[in-house]
């Protein structure tokens, strides 16, 4: 038998991660205040149908009604082996139709056979179709008195607000990593399987919150192994895993290591990762920091505790700033995704726009390069060209003083008046252009197709000229300039007007080649996968 119906818990004492609902549950049986409908709803695996049987054992003990029930009487035996008479599990995936819910409210009338009271566990009751659920709905609101319905869902928000406002809801919670890791790990020693830490860490993080995932995978590795069991050996068994490379990018990110994040991202392409699910990994990691940079103690449901430790000495590398910088364009980088079609290209721009801030020219690098700034935060070196050395200086340049060295003499007024960003240029725009459009699209998702065959080409006076390949493009943006100036001013923090230009291309002609400069380069890249 699996290791999850061996280890299908027999009590409340035994159901884990729910403290909540096994307190309120035990206090109601306590003082003799047994409802006639409960609705468990939680994640999957998360112990809702271990928990009705519990109750129904509670309540048909011989012992009972009691919170804590034999297991050893007929009743609790029969309850068990899944033979009782007046224990009825209904599985609403195949019974949704209103001809079943009919059978059960004729049964539903006559007295128990042998027990107390009829317990009806109606499991993944959000299946039941509106015919069904409107022809329970008299049963479940005026039941009778010897007859108690309990109804588990992953999908509470399906079921009519008629059947809600009825019964007695218990949340169930997603089961903490810690704790799944303690009970497999007390599992794994009563089975005599051998199994370290990390492994125990890596099949909880796969198994999302679900215990009974947990366990089949437990079980799985298990079989799979040949002596102890790793995290290799479950890498090995199951596959890489998107999180496993969400830590090797969070690394390199960290340490602004452009290459070796878009190395990163082509090993877990050819693993077969989904890039849309490691973008989502990347998003879990950065908001592990900015929680761990916080208030630690609250990743202490989300992560074991060896990696809760590490998540706090990796928010240390980084300003605030920083992460929540990240966490935006990841997920701009997430939401592009929906309408570009290429979430590889999506992650490695949102990649290299972070670890390349110095280069960034958009508003929210800048901000986050002041914010660094200002905290006095150690940065990691980055490679750079070996300087040229400097010329002499002409010796009109230096000035002696009567009594003191050299001083080097005034600068000019040109090299006062340049700020350090330098003049907005047309390389400029159409570098930060793809977080422009963005933006726009953000707003009004029809300009999707005329921005894409948009293309900045000068800037005259205080105005950017658009090319576009016919008027009538030129005519849909025209009447949507506002939001694009502002779309410029948010991104470049320069405010600018449109113009718009009509050009049509010439026939035969070959396409412009590849520009040298990185910035562009990436520009050019994203026209030309959209």
């Amino acid at each position: 038998m699996s290791l999850y119906r061996d280890w299908r818990p027999k009590s409340f004492a035994e159901l884990v991660g729910q403290e909540a609902v096994v307190r309120t549950l035990t206090s109601a049986i306590s003082g003799g205040k047994l409802a006639h409908a409960y609705l468990f709803s939680g994640p999957r695996g998360s112990g809702k149908t271990s928990a009705a049987k519990i109750l129904a054992r509670c309540i048909d003990c011989v012992n009972g009604p009691t919170p804590t029930p034999d297991n050893t009487c007929e009743n609790c035996r029969a309850i068990l082996s899944g033979t009782a008479l007046d224990v009825l599990e209904i599985d609403a995936a195949s019974n949704r139709g209103i001809d079943e819910i009919r059978a059960l409210r004729d049964a539903v009338k006559f007295a128990p056979a042998a027990m107390r009271m009829k317990v009806y566990i109606i499991d993944e009751a959000h299946m039941l179709t509106k015919e069904g659920a409107n022809a329970f709905l008299k049963t479940l609101e005026e039941p009778p008195p010897h007859a108690v319905f309990i109804l588990a869902t992953t999908e509470p928000e399906k079921l009519p607000l008629t059947i809600l406002s009825r019964c007695q809801r218990y949340a169930f919670r997603r089961i903490a990593i810690p704790v799944m890791i303690e009970r497999m790990r007390e599992i794994a020693a009563a089975e005599k399987i051998p199994i370290d830490d990390s492994a125990l860490s890596a099949i909880a993080y796969r198994a999302d919150g679900g215990l009974r995932d947990a366990l089949t995978m437990l079980e799985q590795a298990a079989a799979f192994a040949d002596g102890k069991i790793d995290a290799a050996t479950v890498e090995l068994a199951f596959g890489a895993s998107g999180r496993t490379y969400a830590r090797m990018l969070l690394d390199r990110a960290i340490a602004r290591d452009a290459a070796g994040a878009l190395k990163t991202i082509d090993e877990a392409s050819d693993a077969g990762t989904d890039m849309q699910v490691l973008i989502r990994g990347m998003i879990a990691e950065f908001r592990n920091l900015l929680v761990a940079r916080i208030d630690p103690a609250l990743l202490a449901r989300d992560l074991a505790p060896a990696d809760a430790e590490a998540a706090v000495g990796r928010s240390k590398e980084l300003t605030q700033a920083q992460i929540v910088r990240a966490l935006r364009l990841l997920a701009e980088a997430l939401s592009t995704v929906r309408s570009s079609g290429n979430p590889r290209l999506e992650l490695e721009t949102a990649l290299l726009r972070f670890t390349l801030a110095a280069e960034d020219p958009t508003l929210d690098a800048i901000s986050s390069r002041v914010s660094v700034l200002e905290s006095g935060a150690p940065q990691p070196a980055t490679p750079r060209a070996a300087p040229k050395p400097a010329a002499p200086k002409p010796a009109a340049e230096i000035t002696t003083p009567p009594d003191g060295p050299p001083l080097p003499a005034e600068l000019p007024p040109t090299a006062e008046k340049t700020s350090s960003n330098g003049p907005l240029t047309i390389q400029k725009v159409r570098s930060a252009w793809q977080s422009i459009r963005t933006r726009v699209e953000g707003e009004r998702q029809s300009l999707r197709t005329q921005l894409s065959r948009a293309q900045p080409e000068a800037i005259e006076g205080n105005a950017l000229v658009i090319k576009l390949p016919n008027a009538i493009f030129a005519e849909t943006l025209k009447d949507n300039a506002k939001m694009i100036e502002d779309a410029i001013a948010e991104v470049l923090g320069a405010p600018l007007r449109v113009r718009f230009r009509v050009e049509a291309s010439p026939k035969n002609a070959s396409p412009a080649p590849p520009p040298d400069d990185p910035d562009e380069l990436l520009s050019y890249i994203n026209e030309r996968m959209t």
